[in-house]
């Protein structure tokens, strides 16, 4: 069901639908099993008297909020995000299609920090045209005509003989050559953006479908999946998108993109394994 229509039911239908889903919510919002935290400022007032949510209501109310609004689970774990995390580590596994040809499944173990923007990854299989790469968000990381900069171990033992790391710019033509999304684009803030950007969009111009399809699973952890249908044509960056989010963090743990609409054709796949909030990362851990 196209979201337009979700959002049709859950107005017209009554505003009541909504305010009873948020506040079961917000009511167990301390439950590992539900994993969701509504921030106060969107949870409607409990009735006086009103005690814990029962477990069968609070896994209505769940589904309630992601057939009717998926947008809004989405937007509360970027607001989460936004106030919770401040670094994280990862494993990614990163698979791309560059210049139509696809590509083996990167392993990336990855650093990041919020402030400054810092981002190191390290290639663990399938190295292509870097071994490490650093990008730190500061006038450092800036050449003379103000291109940002990521400082890179190329991969190859051979050019490794001449030259252990080189600083390139971390957008042009070799960085599109290197990969579908830039150094700075990685990360749960960049996906949740490009992800409210193409919404947005597309929701303007009453093309947006995006839907819950159901409860999925990654690296052991339980996910809500959702899935985004975009016409072709229209300048989209991708037809179809599934994203899982996961159910405790309401994190997007894997991100896939398709070049159509029945998924036949895959453009990037992104999941995230092994992450660690805020493990507390020092200057010392963004060293090359």
């Amino acid at each position: 069901m196209p979201i337009r229509q979700h959002n049709v039911m859950l107005y017209t239908a009554g505003g009541l639908i909504a305010a009873s889903v948020v506040t079961v919510l917000h009511q167990v919002a301390g439950d590992p099993q539900i994993g969701i935290v509504v921030p106060a400022a969107h949870a409607a007032v409990p009735l006086p008297g009103a005690g814990p949510a029962p477990a069968a209501a609070a896994s209505a109310a769940i589904t309630d909020l992601l057939l009717q609004d998926p947008l809004a689970v989405a937007r509360m774990g970027r607001e989460r995000y936004e106030r919770d995390v401040r670094d994280y580590t990862c494993t990614l596994l990163k698979q791309e299609r560059i210049a139509g040809k696809l590509r083996e499944t990167e392993e990336i173990y990855v650093l990041y920090r919020e402030s400054p923007h810092s981002v190191y990854m390290i290639w663990k299989k399938n190295a292509d045209q870097a071994k490490r790469a650093l990008f730190i968000d500061r006038p450092d990381f800036v050449d003379a005509q103000g291109r940002k900069l990521a400082v890179v171990e190329p991969a190859g033992a051979i050019i490794r003989l001449f030259v252990s790391e080189v600083k390139l710019p971390i957008h042009g033509p070799q960085a599109e050559r290197a990969s579908r999304r830039t150094i700075d684009e990685f990360g749960f803030r960049s996906l949740f953006g490009l992800l409210n950007r193409y919404n947005e969009i597309a929701s303007q111009r009453g093309e947006l479908d995006f839907r819950y399809t159901g409860e999925g699973e990654i690296d052991g952890r339980p996910t809500y999946v959702f899935v985004r249908l975009l016409p072709l044509g229209r300048g989209y960056p991708d037809a179809r998108l599934v994203v899982h989010l996961d159910q405790e963090w309401l994190l997007p743990t894997s991100v896939s993109s398709y070049a159509d609409t029945e998924g036949k054709q895959l453009l990037g796949s992104y999941v995230y394994t092994r992450v660690q909030l805020n493990p507390g990362l020092s200057e010392a851990d963004f060293r090359f």
